[in-house]
C-alpha cells in the first residue's frame, strides 16, 4: 500500500481500529482489547494479538459511547492529556466518566456539526433513531456515530449507531458518495438465547428470523446510502465461562456471513470488504495491505471451548445479605420508578426478580414474595445471581451490562419486547 494514503483504516477487532490521515494522524476508535467485558462473558474472535502499548501513542482516541466493547475503562489507561473525541450530547454518562477518570482534553464535538482535527473534518452523530425495530419513547440514549474526511476521502463509523434509510438518504445527500460505510449487523444481547420462555428450537428459529432481519435491513442501508465499500462491523464477540452453551442461540454471527448475504441480495454499486486484525485498508484506492483470511469454524469451536473455563468477577464475591439486598431493592425500584416518569416510560408488564431461590416483584409496586409468581397478565421474569445483583445495586456492575453479557435470565409472557421496558431496569440501582 502507498505510503500517501489520504485516509486508510486498520481493524483491530469488533468495533476497534485505527483511522490514518494524509499527515499520519492516527485516531484510534473504541478500544476493547482484553477479554472479560460485560461482567466478564464477552470473549474476542478471533483472539487478539493487539496489545495496550501497540496503541498507546495514538494522536486521539473517539470513543462512541459507555458499553465497555467500546470503552473499556479496565484498561483505558491512556495519558491524561491525550484527546479523547466524544460527542456532546445529555445525558452524557460518557463525558463524566472520563472526568472521573482524569482525563483533562475531553473534546466535544456538536451534534451534526463538522468540525476539524488536525487535517480531519469530523461529524459526530446523536442515535439515528430510538430504535430500528421496535416503537420506543426512551429508546437508544448514548451511542454516536462518526464521519471522518480527509482530503477528499470519507469514513462512516455507525458503530452501534446503526442509521434508517431515512438518516442514509440525508448522509449521501449531505456528504456525497461516501467512500467507505462500516456498519453492524449484530443484535447484540440476550434474546433469545437467554429467554426460557423459548425451547431450544425455538430459540434457533429465532436466531435465524433475527440475522435475516438484520441482514435484509443492513442491505437497505447500503442500497441507499450507496458507499464505495461496505465493511461488516461491530458486534463480533463470543461467550466465555459457563455461558458459553448459549453461543448457538444468540442473535449474532460472523462477519463473513453477513457479507456473504449482503452478495446474495445483491448490490448495486457497493463492494463489500473483510479484514481481520491488523490489515489496513486504503479507503481511497480500495486496496487492502493483505488477503483477506477466512474465519476457521472448527478452531472457533475450540476456541469457544478454551475459554468455557473463564470466571466472572463476581463470582468470586460472598454471598450477600438476603434481608439487606432485598431493602436495597426496594429503595432502588423506587428510584426506577421515577426514572420512568421522567423519561415518559409506563407499563403494563409487571417484572419480577428471582435471586437464587428468593423472589421479589419490582414493578407497578415492590413486594417481597414467598414463592415465584404465577400471572395471566403480562409479564417479565429476571432470574440472576444474587451477587450479581448487590454489584448492580452498588453499581460495581450494571443492569444494561449484565443483560447484554447475558448474565441475566428471562421469562416473558407474552414474548413480545418492550425496548423502554429495558431501558427502565437500567436505572434499578442505589
Amino acid at each position: 500500500m502507498a505510503a500517501s494514503a489520504s485516509l486508510s483504516f486498520s481493524f483491530i477487532g469488533n468495533a476497534c481500529g485505527i483511522f490514518t490521515g494524509s499527515r499520519n494522524t492516527r485516531i484510534l476508535c473504541d478500544p476493547w482489547l482484553v477479554n472479560g467485558v460485560f461482567d466478564g462473558s464477552w470473549c474476542h474472535y478471533p483472539s487478539l494479538k493487539t496489545r495496550f502499548e501497540d496503541v498507546a501513542d495514538v494522536d486521539a482516541v473517539f470513543v462512541s459511547h459507555l458499553h465497555p466493547d467500546h470503552f473499556d475503562v479496565r484498561h483505558f489507561n491512556f495519558d491524561r492529556q491525550k484527546p479523547i473525541l466524544i460527542l456532546n450530547h445529555g445525558p452524557n454518562f460518557l463525558r463524566k466518566q472520563l472526568k472521573a477518570l482524569g482525563f483533562v482534553n475531553i473534546v466535544e464535538f456538536e451534534d451534526g456539526v463538522s468540525a476539524p482535527f488536525n487535517e480531519f473534518m469530523i461529524t459526530l452523530f446523536a442515535p439515528f433513531t430510538r430504535h430500528n425495530f421496535h416503537e420506543a419513547k426512551a429508546g437508544n440514549l448514548i451511542d454516536s456515530a462518526m464521519l471522518i474526511e480527509c482530503d477528499g476521502v470519507s469514513a462512516l463509523n455507525a458503530n452501534d449507531n446503526t442509521p434508517t434509510p431515512e438518516t442514509c438518504a440525508e448522509l449521501r445527500d449531505r456528504f456525497g458518495t461516501i467512500d467507505l460505510a462500516m456498519i453492524n449487523y449484530n443484535a447484540a444481547g440476550p434474546y433469545p438465547s437467554c429467554f426460557n420462555n423459548l425451547s431450544k428450537d425455538e430459540k434457533k428459529s429465532e436466531h435465524k428470523r433475527i440475522l435475516d432481519r438484520n441482514f435484509a435491513y443492513m442491505h437497505e442501508l447500503v442500497e441507499v446510502l450507496k458507499p464505495k465499500y461496505v465493511l461488516p462491523f461491530a458486534g463480533a464477540y463470543v461467550l466465555g465461562g459457563n455461558l458459553s452453551q448459549l453461543n448457538r442461540y444468540l442473535g449474532t454471527s460472523t462477519w463473513e456471513v453477513c457479507a456473504q448475504e449482503l452478495n446474495f441480495r445483491g448490490l448495486t454499486s457497493t463492494q463489500t470488504i473483510l479484514l481481520r486484525e491488523n490489515d489496513v485498508f486504503d479507503i481511497g484506492t480500495g486496496e487492502s495491505s493483505s488477503p483477506y483470511v477466512p474465519i476457521d469454524e472448527i478452531e472457533m469451536a475450540l476456541y469457544v471451548n478454551q475459554i468455557s473455563s473463564m470466571s466472572y468477577p463476581y463470582q468470586s464475591d460472598g454471598a450477600p445479605i438476603l434481608n439487606v439486598m432485598l431493602d436495597d431493592i426496594e429503595i432502588a425500584s423506587r428510584r426506577m420508578h421515577d426514572r420512568m416518569l421522567r423519561y415518559s416510560i409506563s407499563t403494563k408488564t409487571a417484572v419480577f426478580l428471582e435471586l437464587g431461590g428468593h423472589h421479589c416483584q419490582i414493578h407497578p409496586v415492590f413486594e417481597r414474595l414467598t414463592q415465584a409468581a404465577t400471572r395471566d397478565t403480562p409479564s417479565l421474569t429476571c432470574s440472576l445471581d444474587p451477587r450479581l445483583m448487590r454489584r448492580i445495586l452498588d453499581r460495581i456492575s450494571h443492569w444494561n451490562n449484565a443483560e447484554i453479557g447475558c448474565h441475566i435470565q428471562f421469562v416473558r409472557t407474552p414474548n413480545s419486547y418492550e425496548p423502554d421496558l429495558h431501558t427502565a431496569l437500567q436505572f434499578l440501582h442505589l
